[in-house]
């Protein structure tokens, strides 16, 4: 069982440069007061030595409530019928099967989810969002957001190979999103327009990953991975704020009390970004680290010492999720000392 109360209020004050007209105030989170209680279960059966049945479950009871008048008028601007509460029930199911057969693994699952508006998405009041320098406005008619998903992993693991691939789909009716309103004008200075969060009919979006470790003798190692998401809305647009291909990949060398670790990161070309939505396209990079250590003894005590460079080539690149594309950190040296009794 678990429960929680939040209260959420942000305010704004806008100064004019005349001095002899009046400040602005109003609320952006108008005092919204969220009450949750629910219940959790969970059951795994074991159907056999190499079978076993994994099923769980949840239902809680979701209420928000307007608790500053002035707050609440300002969006009854937008919504007149708006009530000052409101209770939601929240469900969720999801069975997943796992099967072991010596040195393979599987699994295959699904599941039904719902999620409640944040107080954002159901209360915002022209509160800006300076990642894609929108001002929102909340929708506080919206339904619950659900999700249906179906899910498998394939895994192979040995002595000296490690693999596997795993694989996610998801089917979300009454997707919530904010979506640009031409017809209104923001009240953030610089801001490139006004969202309304909105439901959607419905949204796509694909998560799978691969991944392929081996071990070639006591002293080397090899790790590499891979990651792609792809997601689409009702409208065939594509959805913000989905990764491009994603790659990593290290070499490890580690003999006594010496060890060397090689690394490269990075993303492809963000070519599913979406303009609709304010996303704009980022470029692909990759970074490349380096790191070598060693472990000095005297009796029970250790001291490593590990020294690296980060970003070795100094590259200048920024990722789908930083904020108004400003760029990561560049090449950083560093030194670690770490002592253990």
């Amino acid at each position: 069982m678990n429960g929680f109360y939040n209260r959420s209020i942000a305010e704004m004050t806008m100064y004019p440069s005349d001095p002899d007209e009046n400040a602005m105030f109003m609320y952006t989170w108008p005092d919204v007061r969220t009450l949750y209680n629910g219940l959790y279960l969970e059951d795994e059966i074991e159907l056999s030595c190499h079978n076993s049945l994994k099923i769980n479950g949840s239902f809680g009871f979701h209420q928000n409530k307007v608790a500053n008048e002035f707050g609440l008028e300002s969006l009854q601007i937008f919504y007149p019928e708006m009530a000052d509460q409101q209770n939601r029930f929240l469900k969720s199911i999801s069975p997943q099967y796992k099967h072991q057969v010596k040195d393979w693994f599987f699994s295959v699952g699904s599941g039904y989810g719902e999620r409640a508006p944040s107080v954002t998405e159901g209360y915002a009041f022209y509160i800006f969002n300076s990642f894609d320098l929108f001002d929102y406005i909340g929708n506080p008619n919206l339904s619950n957001e659900k999700s249906v998903e179906g899910n498998f992993d394939i895994r192979y693991k040995t002595e000296k190979i490690k693999t596997g691939i795993t694989f996610s789909a998801f089917y979300l009716p009454d997707y919530i999103i904010g979506i640009p309103d031409d017809n209104l004008i923001p009240m953030t200075i610089g801001a490139s327009g006004v969202k309304i969060y909105e439901q959607l009919s419905f949204a796509n979006l694909i998560h799978s990953s691969f991944q392929f470790d081996y071990r070639f003798n006591d002293y080397y190692s090899w790790n590499t991975k891979l990651q792609y998401s792809y997601g689409k809305d009702a409208e065939k647009r594509n959805l913000p704020f989905i990764s491009p291909l994603q790659y990593q990949s290290q070499i490890q060398y580690k003999k006594n009390r010496f060890q060397t670790e090689l690394n490269v990161f990075g993303n492809a070309t963000q070519t599913n970004y979406s303009p609709f939505y304010g996303e704009n396209r980022t470029p692909d990079y990759a970074i490349l680290n380096l790191s070598v250590g060693y472990t000095f003894k005297w009796y029970s005590q250790k001291l490593l010492v590990n020294a690296g460079v980060e970003n070795l080539f100094d590259t200048y690149y920024s990722t789908f999720t930083d904020w108004n594309n400003i760029p990561r950190m560049g090449r950083n040296i560093y030194i670690n000392l770490n002592f253990s009794l």
